[in-house]
């Protein structure tokens, strides 16, 4: 029995001394927080808390260059615009996140052949980790174009695309990145490229040209109208994909 008591007299000693440790750790603390932040430790947790907060809800900035790059791409590629590759940009970046999530590198609508190994490469290594990786509620908040270069051989647009999804990457049922009950702030890049040069593996694809003679839609690698015989500009010369993409933030 006295030995219990002694245990007791122990350990509520040490209890004690930790509070008391702990106290002193935290008076310490809230006087250097007043001293170089001007506010308490209780005030300062706060405002690192609402930080991180504000980080998840907001989004990230983009070039502001539009104006100075859509009218030399309305002027240099009329048939297609500005707007079109815009579009495509951001629709691009949607099924780039969802081939990634499912895993089918080939379902990016005018994907090039480099983006399909881009994004292969990327299942793959999730796969070997068995890792499962989800984009859900993908939300565009802004694009801009940040480069564009045009030559007599070839072109490209890069735009900056910021967005938000509930981004998490789950490796045996325990989510190692990202979370599932906040949003992610994410801003990738995706290249456009012009002139790409199809494989003969590429005769029967179609993009929407026609001719300008009778109006029937002519094939990738028409030379001619099928239809009416008019000589076309080869379409190929015209054909925009998605050629890769990079997350910078």
């Amino acid at each position: 029995m006295g030995g219990f008591v002694t245990f007791l007299i122990v350990f509520g000693g040490i209890v004690v001394g930790l509070v008391v440790v702990f106290l002193i750790i935290k008076s310490y603390l809230n006087k250097k927080t007043k001293q170089y932040l001007g506010m308490g430790l209780g005030e300062t947790a706060k405002l690192l808390s609402n930080g991180l907060a504000n980080e998840c809800s907001t989004p990230y900035s983009v070039p502001k260059l539009d104006p100075l790059y859509k009218p030399k791409i309305d002027r240099d590629f009329p048939e297609t615009g500005f707007n079109r590759l815009q579009a495509m940009a951001k629709n691009g970046i949607v099924q780039i996140l969802n081939a990634i999530e499912s895993s089918k590198c080939n379902s990016v609508e005018h994907g090039s052949m480099r983006l399909e190994d881009q994004i292969k490469g990327i299942t793959d290594s999730h796969q070997l980790k068995e890792e499962s990786v989800h984009y859900d509620n993908i939300q565009i908040h802004n694009i801009g174009v940040d480069k564009y270069d045009v030559s007599t051989e070839a072109a490209s647009v890069v735009f900056q695309i910021a967005l938000q999804s509930t981004y998490f990457c789950e490796r045996d049922g325990k989510v190692v990145a990202g979370a599932k009950e906040k949003p992610t702030q994410n801003l990738f890049s995706v290249t456009l490229a012009h002139n790409q040069d199809l494989s003969s593996t590429d005769v029967d694809t179609y993009i929407e040209a026609n001719c300008p003679n009778c109006g029937a839609p002519v094939p990738a690698k028409g030379r001619e109208c099928p239809y009416c015989g008019s000589g076309l500009v080869p379409v190929v010369d015209r054909y925009w994909q998605i050629d890769s993409f990079n997350l910078l933030k």
